[in-house]
């Protein structure tokens, strides 16, 4: 498995494309967690706990296919935290799962979901907890705070935030007290235009611009480092390098990173020439 992209003292592995499909890895020391399930790549493998924002299909769509890979790797079950009406649509889909395969699996009759609510907290172990927190989508949506707990002091920090998709309103009037305090802030920007369509775009459907961070830069000042995900498919990887980097304040641009594998994935496989006919 590849290490993943650096990022303050983590390892990140991004795949997501607005619509499409969204995975999120990030490992610290022996701990890998995994945010939204919409593909199933092959380092998510080693991913042992997966939140999930919410019930759209390219945030949730390969969550059968991630616990069988696991399984088919020898792996324990993954442990999959989510929304409390999203968990007997997931049954339902593992049990379709088992009669397509035609045969019954392990990994698909028992899977161990975690309900959670924004508000709730969940101990994951010695060190590590989670806490969600609402988010502003077009449906119930939720996002997360990992906090890493000293061993020594037993101070927790808040380490990890993710959003998934939403509008850019929980920054504004913050979701969570520690979103704005995180060493790693994974959150999407849909759009990267600065016109009124799709700023009408990005209200109507739940999603974020680019210009909105800009704007609001100084609210990101205590954040260690903010990795943008979930770009429009209208958006190369050129495009989204200059817009990106071309609009924010240098004093957060230094401190961003974008979500650039599955755009390029896309690049290499349409750029092979087709083999010549024998």
């Amino acid at each position: 498995m590849s290490r993943g992209y650096p990022v303050e003292d983590f390892y990140v592995y991004g795949w997501s494309t607005s619509g499409y499909e969204t995975a999120i890895g990030v490992r610290k020391h022996r701990m890998f967690f995994m945010f939204d399930v919409g593909i199933a790549p092959v380092w998510s493998v080693n991913a042992e706990h997966v939140f999930i924002s919410h019930g759209h299909i390219d945030h949730i769509g390969a969550i059968c296919q991630h616990m069988r890979k696991r399984e088919l790797h020898r792996l324990p079950p993954a442990v999959y935290y989510l929304l409390p009406q999203l968990v007997e649509p997931v049954r339902a889909l593992c049990r379709a799962f088992g009669q397509l395969q035609g045969e019954e699996l392990d990994s698909l009759l028992n899977p161990r979901l975690v309900e959670m609510l924004p508000g709730s907290t969940v101990e994951i172990n010695r060190m590590w907890s989670v806490e969600c927190f609402p988010t502003d989508h077009v449906v119930q949506s939720q996002g997360y705070i990992l906090f890493r707990k000293n061993y020594q002091t037993g101070v927790r920090t808040p380490e990890i935030a993710y959003t998934g998709d939403t509008r850019f309103t929980i920054f504004t009037e913050p979701a969570h007290r520690d979103i704005l305090r995180v060493r790693l802030l994974i959150s999407e920007a849909t759009y990267l235009d600065d016109s009124v369509r799709i700023k009408k775009n990005a209200e109507k459907y739940g999603h974020s611009c680019i210009r909105e961070y800009a704007d609001n830069a100084s609210l990101f000042e205590e954040v260690g480092a903010l990795f943008l995900i979930h770009f429009s498919n209208r958006y190369p990887v050129w495009v989204i390098k200059g817009r990106v980097y071309g609009c924010l304040p240098s004093e957060l641009g230094r401190k961003v990173y974008c979500s650039l594998t599955a755009k390029k994935a896309t690049r290499l496989e349409h750029s092979t020439l087709p083999l010549p006919l024998s």
